[in-house]
């Protein structure tokens, strides 16, 4: 638990997907019970930019989330609420350096295509799963300075995604390999491929909708294997509990 600030923190959540199924509902709940399990008394605000909202003021937050999402960063023209997204990152990076930026899968791809990164779909298709992901010596530092973590050589997230970024942007440093977690050498960003905040069952929430391009065996066995696969055992909550940390250092 972090130390209780006399000025409430205040935290703005970008929500970058459709709210469809309870899953979506329960994403956004996992992620404000994340931030008042470090700070209780910590002002939570909604954004839907992707329904037609407004995003953020960035000055009147001290930490903006961007969540995952499902838009293709790989075309050669953007819909309008992305444009202006990316635009706005920018700005946030440009002009409001006391506000922190944290990106969770889409979000760390439109962070880092907005700061002049390069996104292509990955390699191996589309992953779905529970996956050990291996630290830098200088995300070993990072985790295991919060003593839960200690030792840590890898973390163990939830993957749940079709692309990756490929040329990462320059001004960052990586706590993972393969740029799967970054943090802006100014400190005033940080970016998660896989996803902290995510659970099994909201994982098998989004699995059991009607997109069956995430799955890789359709069939009524791989899905089986798929579930329990997701059941499998992560770090999402701790590393998150680093991340408040981080993200509310004065």
């Amino acid at each position: 638990m972090i130390a209780k600030n006399p000025i409430p923190r205040r935290v703005a959540i970008t929500r970058n997907y459709k709210l469809d199924g309870a899953w979506g509902q329960e994403m956004l709940d996992s992620f404000t019970d994340l931030i008042h399990a470090a700070d209780k008394d910590a002002l939570v605000q909604h954004f839907q930019p992707i329904d037609g909202g407004e995003l953020p003021d960035a000055s009147n937050f001290d930490l903006v989330i961007l969540t995952g999402g499902t838009y293709d960063l790989t075309q050669p023209d953007f819909e309008a609420w992305v444009a202006h997204l990316l635009d706005w990152v920018r700005d946030v990076v440009s002009s409001h350096p006391k506000t922190k930026l944290l990106g969770i899968c889409w979000g760390h791809q439109a962070i880092s295509y907005a700061l002049g990164g390069k996104i292509a779909y990955r390699g191996g298709g589309t992953l779905v799963d529970v996956v050990e992901i291996p630290l830098t010596e200088t995300g070993r530092k990072f985790f295991t300075d919060f003593s839960s973590l200690s030792d840590m050589k890898a973390q163990r997230l939830h993957k749940f995604h079709k692309r990756i970024v490929v040329e990462p942007p320059r001004g960052f440093r990586y706590l993972a390999e393969d740029h799967e977690i970054s943090m802006s050498d100014s400190d005033q960003v940080m970016t998660f491929q896989g996803h902290p905040e995510m659970t099994a069952k909201i994982a098998q929430g989004i699995i059991g909708g009607q997109d069956t391009s995430y799955l890789a065996d359709p069939t009524p066995e791989g899905i089986a294997q798929l579930n329990r696969n997701l059941e499998k055992d992560e770090d999402g909550k701790e590393a998150f509990s680093r991340v408040m940390s981080w993200a509310f250092e004065n």
